[in-house]
């Protein structure tokens, strides 16, 4: 059986994108996943497929993206392997020399467009650096996909070939949920990072009566929100759950009223963003509430399961949350739109194209244009709605 190895320069614990991949390729091949361990890291769950970290005794910084990127090399050295996927620009320096020197295909989920990340976006000479290192590393790899249609057209036409999208689709729910407009619970998942639009949250629910707000995640943005949190004298309705897994997720996200994906369209990273709770929030039957980022207005628009506040600025936020006569008539409309969808934004639609995609990196065949792969044909559908 074939071997697929997995790098990513993460702890391996929380991301919902690498686990699905990895199951979805144990299906057919023999998969191990490579992360890091920084110290003190959570234990590894039991999953069908192996685990590995890799100690970096660096938290962050150059060194630590030096250190990291050696380890996936010297590991990948010495390991039987048919092929080896790089998790975003970050970790494909030492995969690629690694599948170099050894003659195998190297593939590359390349979920950000990373040189636009909000981290990069302020700080000109590490982005000049990332910059080069994609201009040298991209053409070299034959086999890459995405998340987005903009992001993929945009390494399309850089780099003069295929790009294929996987979305951050979740897995099909068992059953749909009932939420209800009377819970006036807001649901936030993932990392608390800048540009999320979750200042402008908490800010609102200060002028919101009656509304509580649950944030799942954790992240360098913590800090903020605590102090803003206390600033609005919100502890009764603002609650700040921590990293809650995977597995747990769906027993939280069931319970919102609606789910909040408000990406600021900071930098085109941001801009061109379909990040998975957005479509986690659905696959439960869950309105979205978004707000700036285009390509989630477009999807809100065209299913209709969900709005749009757009500024996305605290006092427009409270504005749509007291607006009881626009809640009333239209908030069921949303939640059946938002079970229809659930019905297409789920894992099982672009199984098929991901195998496909690692089929042809392991016979060392070309990459078709994604529109014309039968398994691929759902992928090409919402990219149709995307770019509409």
């Amino acid at each position: 059986m074939p071997k697929i190895i997995h790098c990513i320069l993460h702890n391996l614990f929380h991301d919902q994108r690498l686990h699905r991949i990895a199951l979805t390729l144990s299906e057919k091949y023999e998969v191990e996943v490579v992360g890091i361990n920084r110290g003190k890291e959570s234990p590894l769950p039991q999953r069908p497929y192996r685990m590995h970290r890799l100690f970096i005794p660096i938290r962050r910084g150059p060194l630590f993206f030096l250190i990291g990127n050696f380890r996936f090399f010297w590991f990948l050295l010495w390991r039987r392997w048919d092929g080896v996927i790089a998790y975003d620009l970050a970790a494909l320096p030492g995969c690629w020399l690694a599948a170099f020197l050894r003659r195998k295909p190297i593939l590359l989920d390349s979920r950000e467009l990373f040189t636009q990340t909000p981290f990069l976006v302020h700080r000109p000479l590490v982005r000049r650096i990332w910059e080069l290192a994609e201009r040298l590393l991209y053409p070299r790899v034959a086999y890459i996909i995405t998340v987005s249609p903009p992001i993929a057209r945009y390494y399309q036409q850089r780099y003069r070939k295929p790009t294929w999208l996987v979305y951050n689709l979740p897995p099909r729910a068992q059953t749909l949920n009932e939420p209800s407009l009377s819970r006036k619970l807001l649901l936030y998942q993932g990392m608390l990072h800048p540009y999320r639009g979750l200042e402008e949250v908490i800010a609102a629910m200060a002028y919101a009566e009656g509304w509580s707000l649950w944030v799942l995640g954790d992240g360098p943005l913590r800090p903020k929100l605590e102090q803003l949190i206390q600033r609005y004298n919100l502890q009764e309705r603002v609650r700040l759950w921590g990293m809650v897994s995977p597995e747990e997720l769906p027993s939280y996200t069931k319970q919102a009223t609606f789910g909040i994906s408000g990406e600021l369209p900071h930098g085109l990273n941001h801009t061109y963003a379909m990040p998975n709770k957005f479509f986690d929030y659905l696959q439960q039957g869950i309105p979205v509430l978004v707000g700036e980022a285009p390509l989630l207005q477009k999807l809100v628009r065209y299913y209709r399961c969900g709005a749009i506040v757009s500024p996305w600025h605290p006092e427009h936020i409270a504005k749509f949350l007291q607006n009881s006569d626009l809640l009333n008539t239209e908030y069921g409309v949303w939640v059946e739109n938002a079970r229809k969808a659930a019905s297409l934004f789920h894992w099982d639609t672009q199984k098929g194209c991901l195998l496909r995609w690692v089929e042809y990196a392991l016979e060392r065949k070309s990459l078709p244009p994604q529109q014309e792969e039968v398994a691929c044909r759902v992928v090409s559908e919402i990219a149709r709605v995307l770019e509409g």
